[in-house]
């Protein structure tokens, strides 16, 4: 897991988390996220990597408190998937800043999710997660440029 040195940068190592990218956070990007990330830059800093991803929207309301009932049971099936990488946003409270996390949903429903600002892996699921935080009001995958289906790895 890939930990936060600094109070930005949250978004690169939500995706690099998420998605094993051991690469993706660079200097000139952690640089650029002193302001703040947003999820059209980090599908772009994907694609500049020669991974043909996006990030697309599950579930998201910025003035929600909590992942609806109906956002909770995502998880992979099929053959030879194992993992659905997912991203999460979140508050610690009410007064804190936005924070994006990284996790994986095996096809258990179990949620390996990597916090950056934890100081391990949390063993979880979606509906505890929404627990853990004082807001969880975004959920996101990871989108095939070319065809558009699910990322699963």
């Amino acid at each position: 897991m890939r930990k936060q040195k600094n109070n930005y940068g949250c978004g690169l190592y939500a995706v690099a988390n998420a998605c094993n990218l051991d690469n993706f956070i660079t200097p000139l990007r952690l640089e650029k996220s002193k302001k703040g990330n947003v999820i059209g830059q980090l599908s772009k800093w994907m694609q500049e990597d020669g991974l043909p991803y996006y990030i697309d929207t599950l579930y998201y309301n910025h003035i929600g408190k909590k992942l609806p009932s109906s956002a909770l049971g995502y998880k992979p099936n099929g053959d030879g998937i194992d993992f659905l990488p997912v991203l999460l946003n979140v508050r610690y409270s009410e007064k804190s800043k936005n924070h994006l996390i990284g996790g994986k949903i095996s096809k258990d429903g179990v949620l390996y999710l990597y916090d950056s600002l934890k100081d391990e892996m949390i063993e979880t699921t979606l509906a505890k997660t929404n627990k853990m935080y004082y807001n969880v009001y975004g959920l996101f995958i990871f989108m095939s440029v070319e065809s558009g289906d699910y990322v699963f790895i």
